[in-house]
């Protein structure tokens, strides 16, 4: 360790102390990281509201879609909505009247996870030749669980920024 050159007085909380220069010069870093860490979280905190309220606002106006525009004068929002399906590992005891179809839905990881076309197909009227497709459909959905993860939220200048 290098010898003490020069030493410096710094005041923490209404106290004074005598370090070292490279001390005090880390004391005021630190203290200075701090106050910004907390300004961020405060800033943060602010920042969740604004965009859940405009989550609020585009799940009013989502008609079904999964990206919702909210256009300003000076900005806008593009909330995109994300939703993943769960599948009971149960689901296989359908395989049988699903036939092809099974492996079209659904595939076998360490976990079973549906595919683009489940969604299409339970949402629509067509049953892809199969007979009782609306037993089918409620069989299916028992074993079926819909998890939505947290909606994206970007928000972006129009023209100038705005200061």
């Amino acid at each position: 360790m290098e010898p003490v050159k020069t030493i410096k007085k710094i005041q923490v909380n209404h106290k004074q102390y005598f370090r070292p220069a490279e001390d005090a010069e880390i004391e005021k870093l630190l203290h200075k990281g701090l106050s910004l860490k907390r300004k961020m979280d405060t800033i943060k905190r602010d920042l969740d509201t604004i965009q859940n309220r405009l989550v609020e606002i585009a799940n009013a106006r989502r008609e079904g879609t999964t990206t919702v525009t909210l256009p300003g004068i000076s900005a806008k929002a593009i909330v995109t909505f994300r939703e993943s399906f769960s599948v009971d590992p149960g689901i296989e005891d359908i395989a049988i009247p699903l036939g092809p179809l099974f492996n079209r839905f659904f595939k076998k990881n360490s976990v079973l996870k549906t595919t683009a076309e489940f969604k299409n197909f339970m949402e629509s009227g067509h049953a892809l030749g199969i007979e009782n497709s609306a037993d089918v459909k409620r069989a299916m959905s028992g074993y079926i669980s819909v998890k939505e993860t947290k909606p994206n939220v970007k928000i972006e200048p129009i023209g100038e920024p705005v200061s």
